[in-house]
Formats: structure tokens, C-alpha cells, sequence
């Protein structure tokens, strides 16, 4: 119990060193990845404050409350004229939890009612020098009759950025605390699930310099590192034996050098010389320390205003002590092409050869009308699963459904490169749009949690429309992980999706239904149907209570690790400055 308090303290300190080093600099757009329904709570009306964004304003009816989460309406709020440069939420709330299966197990369930008593805090900050948010809370969780499973645990968000020397240096903090589910495939209910499942921080930050070469073009040097870690790891007996003693902590980390110059060399021709030396540390002999070194010259040239073709060449070194199959040199190259129908939609599809390999790569963000928006993405890529969370978390921007992510530098250069915010804030580039793409919750556990060094090919999809005030989001993904060391680690692969609407029945009172499906095949072999109902009334400005039905069926292979979970959670929760 004292360890994970000392966890708990830990986790939280973490989270504030975020907020305060610098002026934490919010990417305006947030909400509650880790959707937990005390960070959920209602959001308190702040003075001058605006509640609408560029793709809601003219929605005739108002936005569900459900639709946006108290951390995303806090980060605009504190971006409002009027606004204070921080705010400060505190939250409070107890859920009660009746479930008739409280250990997930096969036969013999035990019926059991948890009690979740959480409190936390929400800060905002947009000043001159910093803008950011930080959500931390913690929760104390008790069992009626199966005591073994009582714990304290946390959740949290940090995303800032500080201005250190305007115009010139900057430096972008990062940090979450979150669960996630063993065998991949996602979390059905993060209150329901929470005894179950490993418990992931991370942490992480970068600093930039900018320089500007006359007319002719601009320069960004930059280091970013990031750590993650693990608690309440419990692999299954199949788990592999790489996995057998913990999920491993790591560090990533990378230094890029990119030059970039727009319509100096040739008209409507942008070319980047991108140079990247990247390091991923898993801390076991399964994984290695794998080491990848490259530079490319990559350009973009317009071809009409909408259509663009994009080549480039160049030359990687990539070594893994531990891991030797990987080791080797050679060129890189890279063809294909963007359509951009409007300033804020693309289609960009390449052809490329990265990693000793030769594959596609591509992403999709489609703002089809104010309402409805698309995003899709496919990558192939070499990477460990702690990686992947630490760039994950680190690529990060909220918006109105949660914490969202793309392709990052790690997963596809070229994409990296023409996605990048430090490199695009040139005039005509917008970077006040609501942010599309995969949820954090999603990504961040596609696949098995397992020690290990992998060829990772993710097709991914997020869509997302607000129908009369309504949102709905239906989010799939299909995603392999090929193993390059068979021995001590199995290939895996896992496909899934689900669909959610949040109904806005008055002013006060808003519903919630969803269905979910996952697959998964290789490490474990099997099948998890879920879906709930829901809704939450609000007493008051700030005062919410909640309600909320859970049914989780896992059918595993040969009847191995099944169960079905019903579960009713009952929740009060209360926000104050």
C-alpha cells in the first residue's frame, strides 16, 4: 500500500513539475483522453470565457455537455480575451460501482459494489510566455468484499509550451498517467476495468531553437526526450517469456536538424534538408537499444493550388546491439503525392523505402463540413510499444473529443517532416482548427503490452460529425506486430472499432450509448464485445450526476481467459474554483 502511494505522490509531482517550468503553453484544444468520468465533470462558466470553436459556432443547437470535457472548455476558456492568464478547477466525486463479476474471471464470479472516491485539480495557463493544461487526479478505490483489490491510483494530462526567447528558443513539455489493457485492444470502462490493468506514465519534453535566414528560409534544432514507466503489470500465463518479468521502462530520444525553404529556391517548390540521429532505450536484451540515424532531402512542389508532388532521397544507419537483424545502412528515397482541396484538408499518400524496407505510407484529414471531419493514417515502421506511447503522448494535441495524435517523425520521416507545427507556423498556416485524428486512448494500445522490438504496420481511422447538436465518433483500426525476435517475443495482431453517440435530451440532462469490438490474435487469441448506456444530469453549474450501464464479454481461445462482466456505476461529482 505505502508503494503505491509513493507512486501516487510520484506520478502527481510529475505532473506539476510540467505546469511549473515555464508558462505551459495548452494547444487551446483538449479533452479527458484517459475518459474518466470524475475528470468529466462539469464544467464551471468562466467570465468572457468563449465555449465554441471554429467547428462548432454555428451548430443551430448547443453542443451535447458530453461532446467537451471540463479540461478542453478549460483551455478555452483561459484563451479568452477577458480570462484570467490561470485557471484553477478543482473536482471531487464518488462513484459506486455494482458488478457481478468484480475479478473478471471465467467461472466462480464474485459479485462485489466498489466505491471510487477521486479529487483532482484542472490548470490552465495562456500568458505571454507560456500556454498549457494540467489534469491531475487521484482516486481511492474500495471493495465491499473482495479487499485484495483496493488501491489508490491516478490519472492525468500535461501538454505545455514556454517561450523562452521570443522568436527564437522554446521549449514543449509533455506528461500523462493513464491505464491501459495488457492484451491490447483497449479499455472498455476505465472504472469498471481499473483493478485489471497496467498502469502507464510518462513523461517528457522538448527544447527548440528557431533562426530565420533572411528570406531565403528557416532552421529548427531540436532535442526531445521522453520516459515512460509501468505499474500493476500482470502479463497472462501465455505471455511470452521477455515479458515475464515486467513490462521494461524506457527512454526515447532524438536530435533533428531541419533547414527548410518555400518558394525561394524555385516557385511553389518547398524543400527540407532534415538530418535525425533517434535512440530507444527498452532496458531488456528482447528490445536492445535500438539506434537509427538518417538524413533525407525532401521536397514538395505545387503543382496546382489543391495538387502537390512530394520526392525525396537521402541515406539511414540503423543498429540494435541485442537485436543484430536490424542492423544495416543504405539509401532511403520516397514519391507521392498531396491533394489539398482546402486549407484545412489534405490527402497525402507516399511511396518509400525507411527502416530497410519498402512500403506506403499515408494520412488523411478531411474536413468534409463544419460538423463532420475524417481522419485516417498507415504507417509501417520499426518500434517498441513503450516507444510508441512515449511519441504518442508526446505528438499529442486536445481537442473537443479528447487528447488526439497522428503519424509522427518515429513512424513515417516524410509525414513527420510536412506535419511538423514548428516547421508550418509560416503566415497562412492555421493552427487554431480543432485537431483531428486518433484518439490517445486508442493508439496508445492497439497491440499486446510485451517487451520487445517490432515491425508495426497500423491502418487506422477516426471519423467524427455533430448531427443537430449530437456528436457521433466511430473510431477502427487494424494493426500488426511482427516480431524480430521470435524467440522471446510472438508476433501479434489486433483489429477493432467502436462507435459512440451522445445525445443531448435537454439543457441539463445528456445520454450516452456506444458499441466496441476487438480482436486479437498471436500472443492471445480472442474476441471482446462491449457496449454501454448512459447519461448525466447536472444539478447544478457544477454539480453532475451520472449513471451508467457496462456490458464486456471476452470469448478467449478454447474458453481460456473468458468472461462476461455486467456492471451499473452511479456517480456524484462536483467542480469548484
Amino acid at each position: 500500500m505505502r508503494a503505491r502511494q509513493r507512486d501516487w505522490l510520484t506520478a502527481v509531482t510529475a505532473s506539476t513539475v510540467l505546469v511549473m517550468c515555464g508558462d505551459l503553453a495548452a494547444h487551446g484544444q483538449t479533452e479527458d483522453y484517459f475518459a474518466t468520468p470524475w475528470v468529466v465533470a462539469p464544467s464551471l462558466p468562466q467570465a468572457g470565457a468563449g465555449t465554441t470553436n471554429t467547428a462548432t459556432s454555428t451548430t443551430p443547437k448547443p453542443t451535447s455537455q458530453g461532446s467537451r470535457s471540463n479540461l478542453y472548455s478549460q483551455s478555452l476558456a483561459s484563451s479568452a480575451p477577458s480570462a484570467p492568464p490561470v485557471l484553477y478547477t478543482f473536482n471531487v466525486g464518488i462513484d459506486e460501482i455494482a458488478t457481478d463479476n468484480v475479478a473478471e474471471t471465467q467461472s466462480n464470479h464474485v459479485s462485489d459494489v466498489t466505491s471510487l472516491f477521486s479529487a483532482g485539480t484542472t490548470i490552465t495557463a495562456d500568458t505571454e510566455r507560456f500556454s498549457g493544461v494540467l489534469s491531475a487526479t487521484g482516486f481511492y478505490q474500495r471493495e465491499i468484499n473482495d479487499t485484495a483489490l483496493d488501491q489508490f491510483s491516478e490519472f492525468g494530462y500535461a501538454s505545455g509550451q514556454a517561450t523562452i526567447v521570443p522568436g527564437n528558443l522554446y521549449m514543449s513539455v509533455n506528461g500523462a498517467i493513464d491505464n491501459l489493457s495488457t492484451l491490447g485492444g483497449g479499455i472498455q470502462s476505465p472504472l469498471v476495468q481499473s483493478n485489471q490493468n497496467t498502469h502507464t506514465y510518462t513523461i517528457g519534453g522538448s527544447p527548440y531553437f528557431v533562426t530565420r535566414v533572411g528570406d531565403f528560409g528557416m532552421n529548427v534544432l531540436r532535442y526531445q526526450i521522453g520516459q515512460a514507466w509501468f505499474s500493476n503489470y500482470a502479463p497472462p500465463p501465455l505471455f511470452p517469456i521477455a515479458s515475464s518479468g515486467g513490462l521494461a521502462a524506457s527512454t526515447d530520444q532524438s536530435v533533428r536538424e531541419d533547414f527548410r525553404t518555400a518558394g525561394t529556391i524555385m516557385p511553389r517548390l518547398m524543400s527540407d534538408l532534415s538530418l535525425s540521429g533517434m535512440e530507444n532505450d527498452a532496458g531488456n536484451s528482447a528490445s536492445g537499444d535500438l539506434q537509427v540515424a538518417n538524413g533525407e532531402l525532401i521536397n514538395e512542389y505545387e503543382v496546382t493550388r489543391s495538387a502537390s508532388l512530394i520526392g525525396g532521397a537521402g541515406y539511414e544507419s540503423l543498429r540494435d546491439p541485442e537485436v543484430p537483424v536490424v542492423d544495416g545502412q543504405g539509401a532511403i528515397w520516397d514519391f507521392g503525392a498531396r491533394l489539398r482541396p482546402n486549407p484545412d484538408s489534405y490527402a497525402l499518400i507516399i511511396y518509400g523505402r525507411h527502416d530497410r524496407k519498402s512500403d506506403f505510407a499515408g494520412e488523411i484529414a478531411w474536413r468534409l463540413t463544419p460538423y463532420t471531419d475524417f481522419y485516417a493514417s498507415y504507417t509501417d515502421a520499426l518500434n517498441t510499444v513503450q516507444q510508441s506511447i512515449i511519441v504518442n503522448n508526446a505528438g499529442s494535441v486536445l481537442g473537443p473529443a479528447g487528447a488526439v495524435t497522428g503519424v509522427n517523425f518515429d513512424q513515417s520521416t516524410v509525414i513527420g517532416v510536412l506535419d511538423d507545427q514548428a516547421l508550418n507556423s509560416t503566415p497562412g498556416y492555421d493552427s487554431s482548427l480543432v485537431p483531428i485524428g486518433i484518439p490517445l486512448g486508442t493508439s496508445n494500445n492497439y497491440s499486446p503490452l510485451q517487451n520487445g522490438l517490432f515491425r508495426t504496420k497500423i491502418l487506422s481511422g477516426s471519423a467524427r460529425s455533430i448531427f443537430d447538436g449530437d456528436p457521433i465518433a466511430l473510431t477502427a483500426y487494424d494493426a500488426q506486430q511482427i516480431s524480430l525476435t521470435p524467440f522471446f517475443v510472438s508476433s501479434s495482431s489486433s483489429e477493432g472499432g467502436d462507435l459512440s453517440w451522445s445525445p443531448m435530451f435537454s439543457p441539463s440532462l445528456t445520454g450516452l450509448a456506444l458499441v466496441g469490438y476487438a480482436h486479437e490474435t498471436g500472443v492471445e487469441v480472442g474476441d471482446v464485445y462491449n457496449a454501454a448506456v448512459g447519461a448525466t444530469y447536472l444539478i447544478s453549474e457544477s454539480l453532475g450526476l451520472d449513471l451508467r450501464y457496462d456490458f464486456i464479454r471476452r470469448q478467449g481461445q478454447s474458453g481460456s481467459g473468458s468472461y462476461i462482466q455486467n456492471a451499473i456505476t452511479v456517480g456524484l461529482h462536483k467542480s469548484f474554483n
